[in-house]
């Protein structure tokens, strides 16, 4: 049996951060209102219209994030990602930040009025203020975990980890 590491705080973090953003995304999958103007009209209509597939939809992204905010935590408990699986987890870390920043910029800035008027406030406002940001958040307690998380090598011995260079005897 795999032995478990302690995991780093910050990949806890992003994935309760993550968590939140799916639980959020799986009730409305199972009909919610909760929030949901938040989302915008469009996704309200969509619900309305065809509940099947929006619900099928709500629910693979429910289950998507959650997914992205487990899988490194799992990982980590058994010795760190590995390749392939470390270098996904930094491009979702760096897809959560980048689509943070740029929604909550843009959210922001439609509520002062510079892209004209809001026709949905509560929907910019909740990307503004809530989802966006938690998106950022997940982001980048994400990219910190897995920046704390990595697995060091062996270095050879007579070398200095912190320069790589022979290190000089003491004695």
């Amino acid at each position: 049996m795999p032995s478990r590491r302690p995991t780093s705080p910050w990949l806890l973090v992003a994935a309760a951060l993550g968590t939140a953003h799916a639980l959020a995304s799986l009730a409305w999958a199972a009909g919610s209102p909760v929030l949901a103007s938040t989302l915008g009209e469009w996704a309200r209509s969509w619900r309305a219209e065809s509940p099947v597939a929006a619900g099928l939809a709500l629910a693979t992204i429910g289950l998507g994030k959650l997914a992205a905010a487990w899988v490194p935590v799992l990982a980590a408990r058994r010795g760190g990602p590995r390749h392939g699986l470390r270098l996904v987890a930094w491009l979702v870390a760096g897809a959560l930040v980048a689509y943070g920043v740029a929604n909550v910029v843009a959210a922001n800035l439609a509520l002062t009025g510079a892209l004209g008027p809001v026709e949905d406030l509560a929907a910019v406002r909740g990307h503004a203020w809530l989802w966006d940001p938690l998106f950022l958040a997940w982001g980048l307690a994400l990219g910190a975990g897995l920046r704390g998380a990595r697995r060091r090598r062996p270095a050879p011995e007579g070398t200095d980890r912190r320069r790589g260079v022979p290190e000089l005897s003491r004695g």
